[in-house]
């Protein structure tokens, strides 16, 4: 064979050098940004032609059920989030999000039994106890949800999200003064109007006049953009009627968020008139039509539970 000349050596590596470059700029599995599709697409290539030991596959299960996640196909979410434990037991992350789709299928008892199993594999993670202590409130079981809610206290002592959720498990237990201590320091901690809001409906629970200082926590009168009608309802400034007619929106998801929220806060506003069965038609409305993720989803569940005979 004739060598090879200095001139073709050079151009050769030259070829080889911009294909090693092509190639590291593909897509990676678990590296691509706003095209879920092209990353499924990507991961499942990895999949089913990379040959990839067991941790290595696992991973790649565990980034193309995150994108299926994303998308809300949770059934092939989870799906690849339980080849990715099979693959490996240890992975935290695929039981957590695997949790978090069976909570988007209201599957509460294996929501619980996934994070359970993330909590053992990180205890140290507050995620998994706050996810689990919201799947333990829709249920109803108040008592192991505040335990994990006071997990997160102990973890970040400066939570919000664990007063906030202690302090509504306690409301829904009908633990109205220590709910609104909670409900306080989660407002001191991320002070919003739904706080604010919160802190009055324990108060008022327990007997303790909280329009003034609704006022002065809510930091509105009542009135301008969502959710400041709510805040006029409880100020008196305004009615039922007025706060659904200010729910409506032109962007579909906002109108859907907004009147679910107006149907929840309604009916808290009517529990506190001692009018029941107003409330509970609102309660019904907020159930079946706020996101599962909501507080409000989660407070319409617990409020009819607590007005069944």
């Amino acid at each position: 064979m004739k060598p090879m000349s200095r001139t073709t050596v050079l151009l050769l590596a030259a070829v080889l050098c911009t294909a090693a470059q092509a190639a590291d700029k593909d897509p990676q599995c678990g590296g691509v940004t706003g095209n879920p599709e092209l990353a499924i697409k990507v991961c499942t290539r990895l999949i089913e032609f990379a040959g990839l030991v067991r941790p290595e596959l696992a991973q790649a299960y565990y980034a193309r059920g995150a994108e299926w996640a994303s998308q809300g196909n949770h059934d092939r979410a989870i799906a690849d989030f339980s080849m990715a434990v099979e693959l490996n037991p240890k992975l935290q992350a695929a039981y957590y999000n695997r949790a978090l789709s069976w909570s988007e299928k209201n599957d509460h008892d294996r929501a619980i039994a996934d994070y359970s199993a993330a909590i053992q594999l990180s205890p140290q993670d507050p995620r998994a106890h706050i996810g689990r202590a919201v799947e333990l409130t829709l249920q109803g079981d108040y008592k192991r949800a505040i335990a994990d809610y006071e997990n997160v206290i102990r973890l970040d002592p400066k939570s919000m999200t664990g007063y906030f959720g202690r302090g509504r498990a306690r409301f829904y237990a009908g633990d109205f003064l220590p709910a609104a201590s909670d409900f306080l320091r989660a407002h001191q901690l991320d002070p919003s109007i739904y706080t604010a809001l919160w802190i009055h409906l324990a108060r008022k629970r327990a007997d303790i006049p909280g329009e003034r200082t609704l006022a002065q926590e809510a930091g509105t009168s009542g009135a301008g953009a969502w959710p400041s009608p709510i805040v006029g309802l409880y100020l008196g400034s305004t009615t039922p009627e007025a706060v659904q007619k200010a729910a409506v929106h032109l962007e579909a998801k906002r109108h859907r968020d907004q009147r679910c929220e107006a149907a929840f806060y309604i009916a808290q506003w009517h529990l506190l008139r001692g009018a029941r069965e107003p409330a509970a038609q609102l309660l019904r409305d907020a159930g079946s039509t706020c996101p599962s993720a909501f507080i409000e989803h989660e407070g319409a569940v617990a409020e009819l539970r607590r007005l069944q005979p």
